[in-house]
């Protein structure tokens, strides 16, 4: 927007509503952007700096659930790789759990889909170890 504007949640960017993460988005922005004002006007740094600072800090940390939420709102269905990481997941209780954390926003996006996570899901699936990324 321009000086003195500090955009949170659903004002930084649009993002359909079927992950429905609008709220934490503007609770966790509000946080980010608290520390940054403090920062400011406490004279531990320049309030501009600190101002660009959150607003990277908010871009970087929106991206991945934002990515993916685009895809489940294109209505397309999920990439291949997807479906069989997504076809592996009742094999285990603790993955679905940790599906349902991206969802509640308690796991982030990068976590559950890193090369590890995706490799510990397949074996304990009915896939092929090799899914490839998200």
């Amino acid at each position: 927007m321009g000086p003195g504007w500090a955009l949170v949640g659903d004002a930084g960017f649009h993002k359909d509503p079927v992950t429905a993460h609008g709220i934490s988005d503007a609770f966790r922005d509000a946080d980010l952007l608290a520390e940054a004002i403090d920062e400011g006007f406490a004279r531990r740094g320049d309030l501009t700096s600190a101002l660009a600072g959150y607003e990277a800090v908010r871009n970087q940390a929106s991206l991945p659930l934002y990515e993916l939420t685009c895809q489940m709102a294109s209505g397309d269905p999920p990439p291949a790789h997807l479906q069989r990481l997504f076809a592996a997941l009742p094999a285990d209780q603790g993955n679905v759990d940790r599906w349902v954390g991206v969802i509640a926003g308690t796991v982030p996006v990068p976590e559950f889909f890193s090369p590890e996570s995706v490799a510990a899901i397949m074996s304990s699936g009915r896939g092929p170890a090799a899914v490839g990324a998200a």
